[in-house]
């Protein structure tokens, strides 16, 4: 089926977010003239953001914006829209990036556009509604209230510089398995291998949605994971933007000053962000060990919702990666070794979720816990954060429980052992899902696989791609 060009120029600018990113990224950990870096960051355009919407810590919120204001050729304007016709502006490119304090770790997790979220204010919708409905302070109060991620800096990007970006670094390598097409975008790669990109053939590239591949048997076969496939794509266009900036812009600060003052045009922050802020980030994204920053999907499901198509959070298989999201300003201690069937559990819903705590009594069963009195309500229903009571001697049996949370819920210390328990564990809106602790150093959580599909896939090696693996970056 052929997509109309509306649903074309809908989708075009969901990668800008990531390209742009990965130039300035990389670029600005090489300003090495203090007064000048700090000089250029101060031409950044600043949005207003209430400060009390943003957290102490090291979570990024970035968002792709889809303002066709640049727009003053008609070639641009075949590729995009009129920007008479599409005003305003959309965000479909949602990514959070997690720096651990103190370190050059994190993760990169991108929210897909579809997930239906509540926005406040503004009933259910898709979470890339938010944005148009009150932007950046809407986007980060429905990303507290849905998912309780703290957001400390904001940034957004928009298309209008990225084929000079692209074009000031030189071209960019991408590694295709086989040949590779999308009529839509006018992407064409007529030959398997390494190909070096310049502006407008990256362009054609990461916005591809609807990707094709060509078998050893001459047939050209659709990408099956559509907007997921494209994600991974952006992805690795992230790693091989950002390494082939370092190995051209280093040695050449006339073409570093180029990239960044193109880069700094296409910007907006929050009113803090600052040199700082920019090279904690460039420090992260520079690491090439995967393990070291890995990148993610929110992993979801299909469903429908007032008659549209959308996607459903998977609480068990997010659980993980949000749990990383929620603790940016702490790193998760490894659980006690002692084991679940030792603590004896009582189970109150103070959430207000109807179920939640009979499911989660069985989920902590399940894992081995012994399980005490069955579920009750607790004495009210709008706990906002999630309680893990315990009394004398019972401090490590309560941090195995609070282990099982996903990052939700904090110890409460009673002077008292609770009746028929070692802990008793209080729900509140915080809680997501009891999901197993990871024992791996890497801490890498499991990702969504392809739409339809049961099973997880993992995110330490290199990101998927129709007609076989490509490289974790460039080629």
């Amino acid at each position: 089926m052929t997509p109309s060009p509306l649903s074309l120029r809908a989708f075009v600018h969901r990668f800008f977010m990531a390209l742009l990113v990965g130039a300035v990224i990389a670029g600005a950990l090489f300003v090495t003239a203090d007064i000048v870096e700090r000089q250029k960051i101060a031409k950044i355009h600043k949005a207003v953001i209430d400060p009390s919407l943003l957290s102490e810590g090291g979570n990024y919120l970035i968002i792709g914006s889809d303002t066709r204001a640049f727009i003053n050729s008609q070639k641009d304007a075949e590729h995009f829209g009129s920007k008479a016709a599409q005003t305003g502006q959309r965000s479909d490119t949602i990514m959070v990036v997690h720096i651990d304090p103190g370190k050059h770790t994190g993760i990169l997790v991108s929210f897909p556009r579809d997930l239906w979220v509540a926005i406040p204010g503004h009933g259910t919708a898709k979470i890339n509604a938010a944005f148009a409905f009150g932007g950046p302070e809407l986007t980060i109060a429905t990303l507290k209230q849905d998912f309780n991620i703290p957001i400390s800096h904001f940034l957004e990007v928009d298309f209008a510089g990225f084929r000079d970006i692209v074009n000031a670094i030189g071209s960019v390598p991408i590694y295709f398995p086989t040949p590779a097409r999308d009529t839509n975008t006018g992407l064409k790669i007529d030959t398997a291998g390494c190909q070096h990109l310049s502006g407008d053939e990256a362009l054609s590239y990461v916005r591809s949605r609807y990707y094709q591949y060509q078998t050893a048997d001459g047939q050209w076969h659709y990408d099956p994971t559509s907007d997921l496939g494209r994600i991974n794509r952006q992805q690795y266009f992230i790693r091989s933007l950002s390494h082939a900036a370092i190995k051209s812009v280093f040695p050449n600060f006339t073409k570093l000053n180029d990239v960044l003052d193109k880069t700094v045009a296409s910007l907006t922050s929050d009113q803090k962000f600052g040199a700082g802020d920019l090279k904690t980030l460039a420090r992260a994204f520079r690491n090439t060990d995967p393990r070291a920053f890995p990148m993610y999907t929110l992993p979801a499901t299909n469903g429908f919702r007032d008659s549209q198509s959308v996607l459903l959070l998977d609480d068990a298989r997010a659980a993980p990666t949000l749990a990383r999201l929620r603790n940016a300003q702490k790193k998760a201690a490894p659980p006690p070794n002692i084991s679940p069937s030792t603590v004896r559990v009582n189970v109150q819903n103070g959430s207000g979720a109807a179920g939640a705590a009979g499911k989660a009594r069985s989920d902590l069963g399940t894992r081995g816990f012994a399980l005490g009195a069955p579920a009750a309500n607790a004495d009210r229903s709008d706990y906002d954060v999630t309680e893990v009571r315990y009394g004398p001697g019972a401090k490590t049996k309560a941090q195995l429980v609070l282990a099982y949370l996903g990052g939700a819920g904090k110890l409460i210390s009673l002077t008292s052992a609770p009746s028929g328990a070692d802990v008793v564990l209080v729900l509140g809106r915080d809680f997501n899902g009891v999901t197993t602790p990871s024992t791996s150093t890497s801490g890498a959580p499991a990702t969504q696989g392809p739409p339809g599909s049961t099973g997880t896939t993992t995110t330490t090696g290199p990101p998927a791609n129709p007609g076989g693996a490509v490289p974790e970056a460039g080629c």
